[in-house]
């Protein structure tokens, strides 16, 4: 037998390299830049040999980062390929030098258009340049692992391609654990990003003198507030650099094709302060009835909201959500396009906040430097919180809080480890790819306001406002069943279905987004090993530092016994909608839940039916019967017995998650039905679970 190479490539650090963001846009521009690495590495693949994934190239049309950061090549004997080991080596350098090459030009032309050129020259500055040097060197940075492996064992007999698969990625993780550690001296004052390299600077190297330069670049023409704090504030090393500013490359934007730029419509990104205020932009820009009072009300108030942010435009903000900038589009509010989020919020606007973030002086005896402009009425201030003020008793206020969401498929690695041909992968392949790129954006940003960061195969995080964060989170999760689960059973001949576990971080908008960025990774972590996979877990972040989480599977199969008596699945999103409904009428008061968190511990102790008659007390006690229309079977009876069955299915699925002494499934419940509360609270009946 002629012997067969597969070639599994990895690019990474992933995490660290993402992570590493301050801005919204951050993230998304780490994740894009390793997509465009990956771009690069594809480029002299032969397409034949290319199992995964099976589209090389990302969509530029919205660019969203749509490439793994690896891929699974195969290489056999033919008449043009009559050394499959030899190709597969010189394709796995060739992708490396590809990957060194892309990232060394990218650098080179964020170089010179940040530092030399508009302004100032530093580009021949030796300090700055030997800085810069040292440490975008690719082999320093990034951590490039490949492994080419053959389809027979030690004793040349052939493997299955499921064996060979598990031999070459068994292969993959012992070289990495063979890390090209390299030690490096960074010396001096450090990034305000990474907190680990170097700042960026010229001559003097105090925190003072570090500050004044990276004041001068924030300051350069072109150069906007929201690329970069005016104040010096924010001081960036040169990985931290490209990554902000990687726009600036050409060759970032054209990729590695004919070098012809493609459209740059959705070059912008939102803040987190616009993912927060995204409902509440949504419901001005619902249809209103053009005659009623309330509707002429609304129209005026808006109006008056377009004058007060019309001098912040010279900072050039964007919205930057398709979905709510193609509503603005028809309802004659295309304004609203050129405006950030954060000027919903009354706390923008004073001097300090206009001053940072749009260069903005309410006051002329405080202009320090060239760059900032005075904001000519006397009165602004006052009368920016008065129509902010009329335009929250209209509309209600606009929450502070936005979701950050991170999925990851489920054992994919052991799934593509059990298939048994070639042909087989590039069907699981093809189904991540059309996953990924045909049905994520919709779901993300066509169908809500929501904003995707990246979406990899298996691999999605996106931001969402809190009222659509279960509903984007359920349509991933199903329309992922659907088009990767089918592939899926199709190749195990129904012995596999293709799930998901997801984490959904919620904070304040000036939260730090790295933490945030930590807490959904730690949350979906959590679905995966406290709930078994197939699983949700939300954490709230509170201003004050405080978090609450909970967690629970998509979906619980009826028990054995409960087969037998007939019962159903039991979805907890059904559960969930029907409390947020008695929530947002007023029919069940919050105040439910403190006698039931001061009542747990008897709860616990009581047999299920008592504890559910108990529970069913409290409930009734804190139910408003003059709002209550509906049914007995969803009468404060109904609910309770639905919530104890919830954490007896939780308990029993997975009975880990509940060893502790302070844990229990109706303990999990009542923390759902804090979060439920607090989505009410923040989003009012605008939360949606389909």
């Amino acid at each position: 037998m002629t012997p067969s190479y597969m070639l599994i490539f990895t690019l990474g650090p992933v995490q660290s390299f993402i992570a590493q963001a301050r801005k919204a846009r951050d993230l998304w521009l780490g994740s894009f830049l390793l997509s465009r690495l990956m771009e690069a590495a594809l480029k002299d693949v032969p397409s034949k040999t290319l199992v995964f994934p099976t589209n090389p190239s990302i969509d530029r049309q919205r660019w969203i980062p749509d490439l793994p950061n690896r891929y699974v090549a195969i290489f056999s004997t033919t008449q043009e390929m009559p050394n499959p080991q030899t190709k597969a080596l010189q394709t796995a350098e060739q992708s490396q030098k590809a990957i060194h090459q892309a990232w060394e030009e990218i650098c080179r032309e964020v170089y010179q258009q940040l530092f030399g050129s508009n302004g100032a020259d530093w580009a021949s500055n030796e300090v700055l340049r030997a800085i810069w040097e040292r440490q975008i060197k690719p082999e320093n940075l990034f951590e490039i692992y490949w492994v080419i492996v053959a389809n027979t064992n030690g004793q040349g007999a052939p493997l299955g391609y499921g064996s060979w698969f598990k031999r070459a990625a068994q292969a993959l993780d012992a070289r990495k654990s063979l890390r090209d550690f390299k030690a490096q001296d960074e010396p001096g004052e450090k990034s305000t990003l990474s907190g680990e390299r170097e700042a960026l600077h010229t001559q003097g190297a105090s925190r003072q003198e570090v500050r004044a330069f990276w004041t001068q670049v924030a300051n350069k023409p072109g150069i906007s507030a929201k690329d970069l704090a005016p104040d010096g504030s924010e001081r960036l090393d040169a990985i931290d650099t490209v990554k902000r500013f990687a726009l600036l490359s050409k060759s970032f934007l054209s990729g590695p094709g004919d070098g012809s730029e493609a459209p740059k419509q959705g070059l912008d990104f939102p803040s987190t302060s616009t993912m927060a205020a995204a409902t509440f932009i949504e419901q001005l820009l619902l249809p209103q009835q053009s005659r009623s009072a309330a509707s002429r009300e609304i129209q005026e108030a808006a109006k008056r909201w377009q004058e007060i942010t019309a001098p912040l435009k010279r900072e050039k903000p964007h919205l930057a959500l398709p979905y709510l900038e193609q509503k603005a589009q028809q309802a004659n509010y295309s304004w609203l396009k050129d405006v950030d989020g954060e000027c919903a919020f009354v706390e923008t606007f004073t001097a300090q906040r206009l001053r940072t973030n749009y260069r903005a002086l309410v006051e002329p005896r405080l202009q320090r430097f060239p760059w900032e402009w005075v904001i000519e009425e006397p009165t602004y201030l006052d009368r920016a919180h008065q129509v902010l003020r009329e335009l929250h008793r209209l509309l209600g206020e606009p929450t502070p809080y936005y979701a950050l969401l991170q999925m990851d498929g489920d054992q994919m690695g052991t799934i593509i480890g059990e298939v048994q041909s070639q042909d087989d992968h590039r069907t699981i392949s093809r189904a991540l790819s059309e996953f990924a790129r045909t049905h994520v954006p919709g779901i993300v940003e066509d169908k809500r306001p929501g904003k995707l960061i990246y979406a990899g195969g298996d691999d999605v995080l996106a931001f969402a406002p809190l009222a659509h964060m279960f509903a984007m989170a359920s349509a991933l999760q199903q329309t992922y069943r659907k088009i990767v689960g089918s592939s899926v059973q199709t190749v195990s001949k129904g012995t596999r279905t293709a799930t998901v576990s997801m984490g959904i971080a919620v904070a304040h908008h000036l939260m730090p987004l790295t933490l945030v960025r930590r807490m959904a990774r730690e949350a979906e972590e959590q679905a995966k090993q406290r709930y078994g996979r197939n699983a949700l877990v939300v954490t709230i972040l509170w201003r004050s530092g405080n978090t609450l989480s909970a967690g629970c599977r998509w979906n619980y199969p009826p028990q054995d016994h409960e087969q037998q008596a007939g019962e159903a699945t039991t979805e907890p999103f059904e559960i969930f909608k029907g409390v947020v409904q008695l929530f947002a009428r007023g029919t069940l008061s919050p105040r439910c839940l403190e006698i039931l968190k001061r009542e747990l511990p008897g709860l616990e102790g009581l047999p299920p039916k008592a504890r559910s008659s108990e529970i069913g007390r409290i409930l009734a006690r804190q139910w408003n019967v003059s709002t209550a229309h509906q049914p007995p079977e969803t009468g404060p009876e109904a609910l309770a017995d639905a919530l104890v069955r919830l954490a007896a299915l939780m308990e029993k699925s997975h009975p880990g998650a509940f060893s502790g002494p302070d844990s229990s499934g109706l303990k999990e419940v009542l923390n759902w039905l804090q979060i439920l509360a607090f989505l009410v609270r923040e989003a009012g009946n605008n939360v949606s679970f389909y």
